[in-house]
């Protein structure tokens, strides 16, 4: 989905207060009001001020994860555990979980908080969310296609977040969504093309089996556990 119309809804930032190696965070609402402030252990250190392009990045790279998550979810539901959306909603979960490691390290506002599936603040995001469901629940083949639109725009998106990011930690996240997203839509195209079964399933499943282990351990600023494999892992640790 484009971006552009989340900017003007995301937070401002202030700058990162780097004392020693603790940081503190703080989020800085429309007319200048104090947001939530994060301060992690005296073992984190961040490198530099994080941008308000970046923080913007961040939190809408939240949201069109979880939308892509609860979107394939619901289209697995509905169509007996297809694939790739079976598969692929458990990446999108690991790629939510990644984004939100972020969030909360540089003290942003999450705006999946109080949400439930399928609902979101932002009106357009919702009406996007309603559209591609609607969509899907004409049949697979348009579910296919949803999934295929989903991907192209998640892909445009985290290009603009690497060319925004000059933080080691969000760059690699957003190389590693960028790499799952090529991986979601080669599997979405072969399904929509007629490739299923065997191949749909594994290009699918190695989205899935590579983020293995991006569990509760990536909070302390881990990084991927060893069941994690190449291409999909989303490691955090700056």
């Amino acid at each position: 989905m484009s971006k552009n119309f989340l900017r003007t809804a995301a937070i401002g930032v202030g700058g990162l207060v780097l004392a020693g190696t603790a940081w503190t965070a703080v989020a800085v609402g429309p007319g200048g009001a104090p947001g939530r402030q994060a301060t992690p252990s005296a073992t984190t250190t961040i490198a530099s001020t994080l941008s308000e392009a970046t923080a913007s990045d961040l939190i809408f790279s939240r949201d069109e994860e979880r939308m892509a998550r609860d979107l394939y979810a619901a289209i697995a539901a509905r169509y007996d555990g297809a694939l790739p959306f079976a598969n692929i909603t458990n990446s999108e979960q690991r790629h939510f979980d990644a984004v939100g490691v972020l969030l909360e390290r540089y003290g942003l506002d999450d705006p999946a908080v109080g949400m439930a599936a399928g609902r979101f603040k932002d009106a357009e995001v919702q009406a996007l969310y309603d559209e591609l469901w609607a969509k899907a629940q004409t049949s697979l083949e348009a579910a296919y296609q949803a999934g295929i639109s989903v991907e192209n725009r998640d892909i445009a998106d985290v290009k603009t977040g690497l060319g925004d990011a000059t933080q080691a930690d969000v760059d690699r996240v957003f190389t590693n969504l960028l790499r799952g997203s090529e991986m979601h839509l080669s599997a979405f195209t072969d399904a929509a093309n007629g490739v299923l079964g065997e191949h749909t399933g594994m290009q699918a499943g190695r989205t899935s089996d590579a983020a293995r282990g991006m569990g509760a351990g990536m909070r302390n600023g881990a990084g991927m556990g060893s069941g994690a494999g190449p291409g999909d892992g989303t490691c955090v640790n700056g």
